[in-house]
């Protein structure tokens, strides 16, 4: 039986920009075999995207609102990616499905008249003891050695263990504008706390539009930032998980506050404008620290492209 596929361009109402992303539907075990991994993995790596998603049908005579998914990059299995989880979400609203069921955890999601999904994210959530140094770069664009200045100091964040990010703020649009794809020296994963190493290479860099504003409830604050998540071989215009790990940082060391929204435009330099909104919740603990409550991701997707993928190719695999 052939696999159907459809891919969708997330964070984006607009075909061609936002991140593109691939879902490919796995029917039910009395329909034909479970995929392998190796076999999820290169269908990962023939599409060549960021992600691609691969949805476990379930058989029309048990209908429910629950989806298990594995989201794959061209590399390895992932346990929790945003855009993923919003472009999945967004594409099984017609089948009634609300629950999206990663490796992170339970993913429970909401929809509004607009078509814009809102997905609970599985968090747990840690801000790294060390910090970046000064970046190492030896070319000598002035630009470029003002971004290595600006990644000493920066913060090592992870929203869940194995997806972790070095947030380094910049102070103007121009110097995030001029941040380049292997220009900065490697990461290593010993930067990490014990019990979280992982390989990782992803430098969120961002760039604070405006102070804070409070929304119409009184008491959120709204924040918005321009981003960027540049890596040693490629950049992603959309990255739901890295906004997540900002805002959650933000959230708990920067602006201090139990409610917080941050809406986050990023691909902007490549020509996929994206955006991306997360609600963070707070509490504040009897030890005076704050502690994340709820983490909310938002955002739209829209279809690009279906087809099928041979089952005579899969089974030769």
């Amino acid at each position: 039986m052939d696999l159907p596929f459809t891919t969708l361009d997330v964070f984006t109402k607009t075909p061609f920009r936002g991140n593109p992303l691939a879902v490919v539907t796995i029917p039910p075990p009395s329909q034909r075999p479970p995929l392998t991994q190796a076999q999820k993995q290169a269908i990962a790596r023939e599409f060549n995207l960021s992600e691609t998603v691969f949805v476990h049908d379930v058989d029309g005579s048990s209908p429910s609102s629950e989806r298990v998914i594995n989201i794959f990059t061209p590399d390895r299995e992932l346990p929790f990616a945003g855009h993923p989880t919003i472009g999945t979400a967004v594409f099984l609203r017609s089948q009634g499905v609300e629950t999206l069921i990663a490796k992170a955890g339970r993913i429970e999601c909401q929809f509004s008249q607009d078509g814009s999904a809102r997905a609970a994210i599985p968090h747990n959530v840690r801000l790294h003891q060390q910090q970046l140094t000064r970046a190492e770069y030896t070319g000598s664009d002035e630009k470029l050695i003002q971004v290595a200045a600006a990644e000493e100091g920066a913060r090592l964040f992870s929203i869940v263990k194995g997806m972790t990010f070095a947030l380094v703020q910049l102070p103007s649009l121009e110097l995030l504008g001029a941040a380049k794809i292997g220009a900065m020296g490697y990461l290593s994963g010993d930067l990490q706390d014990e019990g979280w190493r992982t390989d990782f290479d992803s430098r969120r860099y961002y760039f604070v539009l405006t102070g804070q504003e409070t929304a119409p409830d009184g008491k959120t604050l709204v924040q918005k930032v321009r981003t960027r998540l540049v890596k040693r071989a490629m950049e992603d215009p959309a990255t739901g998980s890295a906004a997540c790990a900002l805002s959650c940082c933000l959230a708990l060391h920067v602006l201090s506050a139990e409610s917080v929204r941050v809406e986050i435009t990023q691909g902007v330099e490549m020509g996929r404008e994206s955006l991306i909104v997360v609600d963070v919740e707070t509490q504040l603990l009897s030890s005076g620290q704050r502690e994340v409550k709820t983490v909310h991701l938002s955002g739209t997707a829209v279809e690009v492209m279906s087809g099928v993928i041979k089952a005579k190719l899969i089974n030769s695999d």
